[in-house]
């Protein structure tokens, strides 16, 4: 068959896949955050490419911080400096249908009123006691209301007395949470509403995963720093080089000490449309701890090796340690569309492997001599998103380990990565 027929054939079949699986559903776009000091208070706006979202909010302690979960919404605000009684704003996606705003405070303080002009919500908080902060604590995760209606004083009593019935128009699913900033928060059931089609424009999407967090601590160190730790400061130097560049947006899966399933991690990819993921990592082989050098997985459903196999394996197993079925992954990978997707996204991920192994060397960032290997690693079975998974090196080797948790180390690791992902790109727009 001429080679313009397979692709077209393939063309048919991935976009009969698109319909079948659905594409990215409808969110609205968080674009930027602010803080404005309002009295003894101070005034978030928040800006977005569309309607306002549902919202909720909490207060959490230990540090004192007010989070405000906003539905079908993708992230894309940077954080922002602080005013009043809060002491800064970060923002991140929190799982892959949320984005979370988090405000860290100098002092306790609530949210008191909420209020929506166009595109922008405009959330008012105030100072109030430490012992009322911890009533707010108390009372769980609520239903933040805009339009003007102003918060009383009575606003933080439990979620249950203030919900109100939901629309038929937010119909739906309901959704639970999974990070670790709310394990000890009894988070309702929250019908979803039904989300609308969505244009995602601007920058090319990288989503960057630090491996492991939460309970699960990777692999130990010969310094005593678990991988989690060490790759989490890896995937935030990516993730900085890249949008330095001002050329791609770089996504974290997570951006703190928090643990998210294998599938959850490669929804964050789905949801922003990612060009790439990219799942950082650090090996262990504490039988030889000469062994050292970064390496590059891409999927394969046969291993290459053995150690690739064990690799696999080891890394697979923490879903299973968290207590979730993992019986219907096969199932989904292995129908007919979707292999034919996955094996146009396998060669893709296998030319950026490729890029990136070159642009990490120059950049300084040692290799092993077969740095390209394939397993099955659940995390890089996104079908539709070219994905690697990134061994930056041994924590079992005394070398690799010091140059993973320097400064000058994850520099050149991140412009290794930014560099890779330049040219991979530009190779792939030149193929349109």
């Amino acid at each position: 068959m001429p080679m313009t027929a397979v692709r077209g054939s393939l063309a048919a079949l991935l976009a009969a896949l698109f319909l079948l699986v659905g594409g990215p559903a409808r969110a609205e776009t968080l674009l930027s955050a602010k803080i404005v000091a309002e009295g003894d208070g101070a005034a978030v706006l928040l800006t977005f490419d569309g309607g306002i979202p549902d919202a909720r909010r909490f207060a959490l302690d230990g540090p004192r911080r007010l989070v405000i979960d906003l539905a079908d919404t993708v992230n894309e605000a940077a954080p922002a400096d602080g005013a009043g009684p809060i002491d800064g704003l970060r923002a991140a996606q929190f799982d892959p249908q949320t984005a979370r705003v988090v405000l860290d405070l100098k002092s306790p303080a609530r949210i008191s009123d909420a209020r929506a002009d166009g595109g922008i919500l405009r959330i008012a908080a105030t100072p109030i006691s430490a012992a009322s902060f911890a009533e707010s604590v108390k009372s769980g995760p609520q239903a933040l209301r805009t339009g003007g209606t102003r918060l009383a004083a009575k606003a933080d009593a439990p979620a249950a007395q203030k919900e109100p019935a939901k629309s038929a128009r937010r119909a739906g699913a309901a959704r639970s949470s999974t990070v670790a900033e709310l394990a000890s928060v009894n988070l309702p059931a929250k019908p979803r509403r039904v989300p609308k089609p969505h244009t995602y424009t601007g920058r090319p999407v990288i989503v960057i995963d630090a491996g492991h967090g939460g309970h699960d601590p990777g692999s130990p160190s010969v310094t005593g720093t678990p991988e989690k730790d060490v790759v989490l400061g890896v995937a935030k130097a990516i993730a900085a080089e890249l949008n330095a560049t001002g050329r791609v947006r770089a996504v974290l899966t997570r951006d703190d000490d928090t643990y998210l399933l294998h599938r959850a991690r490669t929804d964050v990819a789905r949801r922003s449309r990612a060009q790439l993921f990219i799942s950082v990592h650090a090996d262990s082989f504490p039988k030889d701890p000469s062994v050292s050098g970064a390496t590059i997985y891409t999927l394969s459903e046969t291993a290459s090796d053995k150690e690739a196999a064990r690799l696999a394996a080891r890394e697979n197993r923490t879903d299973i340690l968290s207590g979730i079925d993992l019986g219907g992954e096969d199932e989904e990978v292995t129908s007919i569309l979707i292999d034919l997707a996955q094996r146009e996204t396998m060669n893709a991920s296998a030319e950026f492997a490729a890029v990136l192994q070159r642009e990490m060397v120059g950049a300084g960032v040692p290799f092993r001599s077969h740095f390209h290997r394939f397993a099955g690693f659940l995390v890089l079975k996104a079908p539709d998103v070219p994905a690697v998974l990134l061994e930056t090196g041994y924590m079992s080797n005394e070398k690799d380990a010091r140059y993973l948790m320097s400064a000058e180390g994850r520099q050149e690791i991140a412009e290794g990565v930014s560099r890779a992902v330049d040219a991979y790109l530009l190779r792939r727009l030149a193929q349109r």
